[in-house]
This record gives structure tokens, C-alpha cells and sequence, in this order.
């Protein structure tokens, strides 16, 4: 019964009552299950049950999505959202969008903040999570998790904030934003120009970092250009640190990417308590356009943060449905698998570079 629970995504409890005509469970749901018992082997044929013509069911209802509602089906959505912390702006604009979507649906939206590496694992493979979740949408893609284990999880999952091919996701393309910033430092006649990167909370770059940073390499490497890194602890004022290493070298460089713009304004405050001018010393881009950019006149790659939400928390929708519609999961001798699916989908949203005061022509 336990396999069934897993296979159906639905407590133990409720295939008890499926499989014993109890009141509680809908008739949809309750066919699933019988499908999945005789796959099974639990149940020899249907005609073991007996079931009655119509059940009342005091749970929530699940249902299509139809002209953006939802209209009444089986059991309610839920979905969980899974984020390094929820307090930086690029994460939380992702909830947003996601929230903006789900809630008026209706659907049951938790989140998961501030795991390790290993209790996100632990939480992914457990066997009980189809009992907690039916959906989990990750913000972004963790790193150490491959294409095949994601495909392989035991519930379907969408990454938001990254595009992972192979894997329903939502992002922009990380490695186009490097190319697109060093080409327009490179287009004003900058030609020593730095990329500062934070690592994360385990030593290493984030997805996103590391893909602008190749972008960034692929540009210079091009144009036969010195390749400079700066990579700091995502701690508190990790643009602060990036500056004071920058100050402490030889040379400062002509122009700065930011992997952020949250590191791109500590980095401009801290120049300036030193008595570099900007953009008249060293010019700065970001990427993101928070907020903040347009208050300091941030030259930025903008990238549509919310949106990303949007459109994962739209997709987590479509695949839900189309479980619902083809059956769920389906058994093959005493292993789960899922029902037939198109092929999951890769949304790349836009960037744009957004010119302001931090940037300007070399004067040589």
C-alpha cells in the first residue's frame, strides 16, 4: 500500500479508503489508484472492488485551468518552492512572480529556504515528499545536482531563475548577459576590464556567476585581452571586498562587471570613500536592474526577475495537468514510473543592457 501511496502521490490512508469503497476520495483519484494496485499486483483484476456510483469528497479540490481559474477537479495543488534565501532581491522577485500566479488559483504554495547542500538532498529524495508535495519548483538550479537526478526526482520539478536543458525551467541565458557586458565595455574602449564573482555559502560560484564569467572569458579571450578574476564570500558588502582587492593591486582596471548589482553598489561606494571617481577613473555595470540601479545610475544587463516566477509557476501548472490527464504515475513490476510526457520545456527570457552614469568612453 505504501508503493501505491508513492506511486499515486497521495497518503497511505487514502488508498486504504480507495480500495475499500470508503467515502473521502475522488472518483478520478480513486481510479488511479485501482490502476496502480492491479499494476501492481496488490488487486488481480478491478472486479475485486467494489465501488459506489458516486463519493462525496470533503477534500480540497483539484482542478484544470481554464481562462486562468481553476475549475472543480480532484484534489488542490500543491506546490513547493525550494530557495538558498529568500532575502535577496533576485530570489524573492522570483517568488513574486510565482506567488502572483499560484494564489489566485488557489493552490497550496509552501517554501523550503535556507537548506544546505545536503538537507535540500535529503528533502528531494525522500521517500515521503509525493505525500507532502506534488510539484517542487527550484530557484535556481543547484549546482550539484545533475540533469538525469532532476529528471529523476520522485515528483516533477521546474528550476526557475536558470535554464537547464532537458529540464522544465525558466531563466536567461547566463552566458549571453557576460558577452553582452564585456562587448559593451569593449565597444567604449575599455580593454583591462575585471570580473568580480561571489562565492556561495559552500566555497564555490553559483550557476549564474559561472556562466557570466565564461561569457565574460569568451570575450576577452577573443579580443586577445588579459583574463581577470575576482571572486569574494557572499558575506554582507561582498562588492566591499571586491573593491578593497581591487584598491590593494597595482592597476585598477579600466572597467568592472558585477555578477550583480548588489555587488556592483558596494563596490561604487567604497571607490569613492577612496577617491576614485565614477565613471571618470573606472567604469561599473551590473546585472539585474534592482531597484536600487536606477537610484544610482547603475548601467546594468536588466533581466525580467518576476517574470521568471511567472512563467515557472505557469509551466509548473501545465505539467500538473498533463499528469492529471494521462493518469499520473504509471507501475512497471514494483518500480514507479511516470505516465509518458512531452518533452519538459526551456523558457529563455530576454536581458537588456541599460545604459546610465557609471560607464563612459576611454578617453584613450
Amino acid at each position: 500500500m505504501a508503493d501505491i501511496a508513492v506511486a499515486a502521490s497521495v497518503a497511505v490512508s487514502t488508498v486504504s479508503r480507495a480500495l475499500s469503497g470508503s467515502p473521502g476520495v475522488s472518483p478520478a483519484k480513486r481510479r488511479q489508484i485501482i490502476e496502480i494496485a492491479c499494476a501492481l499486483g496488490y488487486l488481480s483484476s478491478e472486479s475485486e472492488i467494489v465501488a459506489p456510483e458516486s463519493m462525496r469528497s470533503s477534500e480540497p479540490r483539484r482542478g484544470k485551468v481554464t481562462e486562468g481559474k481553476l475549475s472543480q477537479g480532484d484534489l488542490e495543488y500543491r506546490i513547493t518552492a525550494v530557495v538558498p534565501e529568500s532575502d535577496r532581491w533576485i530570489f524573492g522577485s522570483i517568488l513574486t512572480g510565482i506567488h502572483d500566479v499560484l494564489s489566485p488559483q488557489g493552490v497550496s504554495l509552501h517554501v523550503r529556504q535556507g537548506l544546505s547542500a545536503s538537507q535540500r538532498a535529503k528533502f528531494l529524495s525522500s521517500s515521503q515528499l509525493p505525500r507532502q508535495t506534488d510539484l517542487v519548483i527550484l530557484v535556481p538550479a543547484p549546482r550539484d545536482m545533475s540533469v538525469d537526478d532532476l529528471r529523476h526526482l520522485p515528483i516533477p520539478a521546474v528550476v526557475a531563475g536558470s535554464v537547464v536543458e532537458g529540464v522544465a525551467s525558466v531563466g536567461i541565458d547566463d552566458v549571453a548577459v557576460g558577452h553582452k557586458a564585456t562587448n559593451y565595455l569593449r565597444n567604449i574602449g575599455l580593454e583591462r576590464i575585471v570580473y568580480v564573482g561571489y562565492l556561495d555559502h559552500d566555497g564555490t560560484s553559483g550557476v549564474a556567476t559561472r556562466r557570466r564569467g565564461i561569457g565574460y572569458e569568451q570575450i576577452m579571450n577573443k579580443a586577445g585581452l588579459p583574463v581577470w578574476h575576482v571572486k569574494v564570500p557572499f558575506k554582507p558588502s561582498p562588492g566591499r571586498a571586491a573593491a578593497e582587492v581591487l584598491l590593494a593591486g597595482e592597476n585598477l582596471p579600466q572597467g568592472v562587471i558585477c555578477s550583480s548589482d548588489e555587488i556592483a553598489a558596494d563596490m561604487m561606494a567604497v571607490f569613492r570613500q577612496a577617491g576614485v571617481s565614477i565613471p571618470e577613473d573606472i567604469s561599473i555595470i551590473g546585472v539585474d536592474d534592482h531597484p536600487m540601479a536606477g537610484v544610482l545610475g547603475l548601467t546594468t544587463i536588466g533581466q525580467p526577475a518576476r517574470e521568471q516566477g511567472r512563467e515557472a509557476a505557469r509551466l509548473a501548472l501545465r505539467i500538473l495537468e498533463g499528469r492529471a490527464e494521462t493518469g499520473g504515475s504509471r507501475m512497471r513490476g514494483k518500480a514507479a514510473v511516470r505516465a509518458p510526457m512531452p518533452e519538459p520545456e526551456s523558457i529563455t527570457l530576454p536581458t537588456r543592457l541599460i545604459v546610465r552614469e557609471t560607464t563612459r568612453r576611454a578617453d584613450r
